[in-house]
């Protein structure tokens, strides 16, 4: 039986928007620094986390042969290792993050992928790419399972019902802008092609990650001293009962696939497709990075009137019509290829525009408070299966037909509206509209 908007979820003896101060926000009402301050620290962790990534990934593989003389597939199964040892990670923060707060959790991913990145300069061998990568790997996936909670602690007091939109709005542009200006620095790096000068960005890319650390020690407000413990047995078993949250994660996945397409599939489509077109695909993707940081928080503003779900829909059919899109550009005069490319990738930016603030969003507000942070650590796993599916069923698909992907992922981005439209009705009201004031208890 679907569950109306103000009707209560199973188990939930804390709903979303309950005044008890939940472990991942205690503390955050007693704030000792200006809000602002404590803004901007938050905003510069998450630019340096992006910023480290969009530099070091693109010359990872390059990088770790050069340096310890390994083939590139014995390099590509280490990092495979590495990362799926880290994979269960997120189970086990989402506790700590309930239980002790977020701040800790994040703090302590930032010190892991410092030194995961202080290592790499000295990797001599098969072994100790291992161990540095799994370092790297634990902290990044720490990091991600647990600054979603950290960011709606930050946000429980704000008056403001659409204040986490905001937020992770902001965020969501600080990080197109930090990966986009990791990658052109790894352009460059690359271009340039001398072992030291990797090693020097790296070198660059651990002391930004302790300064990270230390922002988020002295800068960012986290839990006190006393965290409210969870009550007894509202563990992962109250979110495997939740089957409208399970639904929102498989949802996710879904459109998590559509937003890793632009990187993994839309380049390889090009090379392999369209190759007169292959010098428009770096700026293509910067294109996309820029309209990202400049217009999202404008986004943001534009939807704050309407229920979450609605920005969620128009993101499928922006994706569908990414694909559709990039599929029509084999199919139009050669001298029309380019145009076509260029209004799918704006399609695409909307999209993500539009998807990103949302979905975090409502799956914050969704999460009962005293087991938000095991909520929102099982949503960033939507995020984690897309990123292991989306090489292989793209290069799959493209197997079979260069057309075949761009089919596939509108389908799939247009079959997300009836999933979406069956799921909001069952999630409580103030994932949908971010309003937390009423106070519902289960009997």
């Amino acid at each position: 039986m679907s569950r109306s908007l103000s009707s209560d979820p199973p188990n939930r003896i804390l709903q979303p928007g309950s005044p008890v101060v939940s472990s991942a926000g205690a503390g955050s009402a007693k704030l000792g620094r200006p809000r602002k301050y404590s803004s901007a620290c938050m905003f510069a962790v998450l630019t340096i986390d992006s910023l480290t990534a969009g530099s070091f990934t693109p010359l990872s593989l390059l990088y770790l042969t050069e340096s310890t003389h390994t083939s590139v597939a014995h390099i590509g199964i280490l990092l495979t290792i590495a990362n799926l040892i880290a994979l269960p990670l997120p189970l086990w923060v989402g506790r700590i993050v309930d239980r002790w707060g977020a701040k800790p959790v994040v703090l302590v991913a930032q010190v892991l992928q410092a030194v995961g990145f202080f290592g790499y300069m000295f990797v001599s061998g098969p072994t100790s790419v291992l161990a540095v990568a799994t370092m790297e790997a634990l902290g990044r996936l720490a990091f991600w399972a647990a600054i979603y909670a950290l960011i709606s602690s930050l946000t429980d007091g704000d008056a403001d019902p659409r204040a986490r939109d905001r937020w992770f709005g902001i965020s969501g542009a600080l990080r197109a802008a930090g990966y986009g200006l990791g990658a052109a620095l790894a352009g460059f790096a690359l271009s340039v092609d001398s072992l030291a000068l990797y090693r020097w960005l790296i070198a660059i890319n651990a002391t930004l990650l302790t300064v990270a650390a230390i922002l988020v020690l002295a800068g960012v407000p986290g839990s006190g001293a006393s965290p409210s413990k969870p009550l007894e047995g509202r563990g992962y078993r109250v979110l495997l009962r939740d089957s409208p949250f399970l639904a929102l994660i498989s949802l996710n996945t879904v459109y998590a696939l559509c937003n890793m397409l632009l990187s993994v599939g839309f380049p390889l489509f090009i090379a392999s497709a369209l190759p007169s077109l292959i010098w428009a695909v770096g700026p293509l993707l910067v294109m996309n990075t820029v309209v990202q940081a400049v217009l999202q928080p404008a986004v943001v503003r534009w939807t704050r009137s309407l229920p979450r779900q609605v920005p969620l829909g128009m993101a499928g059919v922006l994706w569908a019509c990414w694909g559709l899109a990039t599929l029509s550009a084999r199919h139009v005069p050669e001298a029309l290829a380019a145009p076509a490319c260029i209004v799918a990738v704006l399609c695409y930016s909307a999209a993500q525009m539009l998807h990103a603030p949302a979905s975090t969003a409502m799956a914050s507000d969704a999460a009962p408070i005293d087991v938000r942070g095991r909520y929102l650590a099982s949503f960033q796993y939507s995020f984690s299966i897309a990123g292991m599916i989306a090489p292989l069923m793209f290069t799959s698909l493209l197997a079979v037909g260069a057309d075949v992907p761009w089919v596939v992922i509108s389908a799939a981005a247009i079959g997300t509206i009836p999933l979406l439209m069956a799921v909001a009705p069952r999630l409580p009201a103030a994932a949908l509209t971010g309003n937390r004031n009423p106070t519902h208890r289960a009997p």
